[in-house]
């Protein structure tokens, strides 16, 4: 088979600065760090009071300005958050990802001619 360019559209690629790039590690830990010095601090979603006493599971270092936005993953770029308030907030940005990208398919769908 003989391959011709621009014959297929090329699949769309992560922006460079993004790819490979995760969340963890020791940024996660430099992160942490910067947020327990802040305590006691609201929380960045909801303004409920995070307290050094608290169980350090029951919050995180969640961005100020999210990933997904052009945050940075600096700890600077941090604040504490409680779980449930990151965790959800995580669900709505992939809710909404999702919700976007299946109501661009039924636009399409509908815009596509029958031939039945």
């Amino acid at each position: 088979m003989i391959e011709q360019p621009g014959l297929w559209p090329e699949a769309p690629r992560p922006a460079p600065s993004r790819a490979g790039k995760r969340w963890g590690g020791r940024s996660s830990e430099r992160a942490r760090a910067h947020c327990r010095a802040m305590l006691p601090h609201p929380c960045q979603r909801c303004g409920g009071i995070i307290t050094p006493d608290d169980d350090e599971s029951t919050w995180h270092a969640g961005h100020i300005i999210d990933r997904a936005d052009g945050g940075g993953d600096t700890p600077e770029d941090t604040a504490p958050e409680h779980t449930r308030c990151n965790t959800a907030a995580g669900g709505r940005r992939g809710a909404a990802v999702v919700n976007a990208r299946r109501a661009a398919e039924d636009a399409a769908r509908e815009r596509t001619t029958r031939w039945w």
